[in-house]
């Protein structure tokens, strides 16, 4: 996880966790702005959380970021 996250902060990103309603909840943000996010369901936290960023990241490569 964290090649992940050092990816995201080279490219200027900032990667937010929090837990809201019970769910665990992944922000990638740029600036002040929420760019792609994502909650989790009740799987392992660590590969769900894994498995989420990197899914995260990719779509924004894919969009140009």
């Amino acid at each position: 996880m964290r090649d992940l996250l050092e990816k995201a902060l080279k490219k200027g990103l900032s990667v937010n966790f929090s837990n809201e309603n019970g769910f665990a909840v992944i922000r990638i943000v740029k600036g002040e702005e929420v760019i792609a996010s994502c909650s989790l369901g009740s799987a392992d936290f660590r590969s769900a959380v894994e498995e989420s960023l990197q899914s995260l990241l990719l779509d924004l490569e894919r969009k140009g970021f």
